[in-house]
């Protein structure tokens, strides 16, 4: 029996030395069955036939050494994988708190960055709109600048017209001025019975011969010139200085004003355009050659004029029977021709 024993330890030892696990260990011990037990030739005595009475046998304590030390090795085992499965959770937890407390700062650190970002954008955003407030009231300032400035040049060209004209007038009324300075010194050197012909009218400078009969346009002017003298001439007259005799009385005079050319004046171009462009086959001259600059009011229907209560207006002379009284001029002095 002591032969069996330590055949049974030297096998478990070497099933326990040859596979270094537990589980080996316990399967080596609950694998053995009677062909490989080394009690195979002993039969089992019955219970109370032994010598030892009641104690168990020793097949059944090696059985139950193998199952409690296979059980303690799984114990082992299966205490150190909870150790090592204690500190891989410790340390896997340590290393997600490190995590969570770097996320929880970088996402600190972000929520800074994007609040900082927030309140540069809000601030860009308050200069965007203070510059878009500044431009616009620039724009307004500037288009109120270019409507003031466009008044200003349409009123300086209005003052520049007005002075222009003011200036025009100056010069008409220095030429005025001149001219009645000239007829004074004129005047000065005669007296008023030596100045004009018997039977003449001073009136400005000017000897007027007033007719008693009527005679046509071109007869009328042949009188004048056998007179030494001119038909009258009112292109140097004003409304204000037309004689009153010839404002208030209701008789047509002729005067030396007529429509085209007239037989000592050679104008090739009276058919043609004038000096300005403007077409002059109906102009009117003065029987000294000057233009008449006063268009009138409406189609002349004649080819000579009259004055009539101070004004000029066109009348017929083509025909024998188209007579009017009429009015001679010449320039007053001591040296004039006195021929009647």
């Amino acid at each position: 029996m002591a032969q069996s024993v330590v055949y049974a330890d030297l096998r478990f030892a070497k099933v326990m030395g040859g596979r270094s696990t537990a589980s080996q260990a316990l399967e080596a011990a609950l694998g053995m069955d009677e062909a490989e037990s080394p009690y195979e030739n002993m039969q089992s005595a019955p219970a109370g036939q032994d010598g030892d009475g009641s104690q168990p046998s020793p097949g059944c304590w090696s059985r139950w050494w193998c199952i409690l030390v296979g059980l303690l090795a799984t114990c082992l085992m299966l205490l150190v994988a909870t150790v090592a499965l204690g500190v891989c959770y410790w340390q896997v937890t340590r290393s997600l708190r490190d995590a969570s407390q770097e996320h929880a700062a970088e996402q600190g650190r972000l929520s800074q960055e994007v609040s900082a970002r927030e309140r540069s954008l809000e601030q860009t955003r308050l200069e965007l709109s203070w510059a878009r407030a500044e431009l616009q009231r620039a724009w307004q300032e500037g288009n109120s600048s270019r409507l003031e400035l466009g008044s200003l040049d349409a009123e300086l060209r209005r003052v520049m017209g007005v002075l222009g004209k003011t200036e025009k007038e100056m010069q008409e009324v220095q030429g005025k001025l001149n001219s009645s300075e000239s007829t004074v010194a004129i005047l000065r050197s005669c007296t008023a019975i030596d100045c004009c012909p018997s039977g003449w009218l001073l009136y400005r400078g000017k000897c007027l011969f007033i007719s008693s009969e009527k005679k046509t346009w071109e007869d009328s002017r042949d009188e004048c010139e056998k007179k030494y003298s001119q038909l009258l001439i009112t292109k140097s007259w004003s409304r204000w200085t037309v004689p009153a005799f010839l404002k208030n009385a209701d008789i047509p005079y002729w005067i030396g004003l007529q429509k085209g050319s007239f037989p000592w004046y050679d104008y090739g171009w009276l058919e043609e355009e004038g000096p300005d462009g403007e077409v002059i086959s109906d102009a009117w001259f003065w029987v000294d050659g000057s233009l008449y600059e006063r268009p009138w009011q409406s189609k002349s229907n004649g080819s000579c004029a009259i004055i009539s209560r101070g004004n000029i207006k066109p009348a017929q002379c083509s025909s024998p029977d188209d007579r009017q009284l009429w009015i001679c001029e010449k320039a007053a002095g001591p040296s004039s021709p006195f021929l009647a």
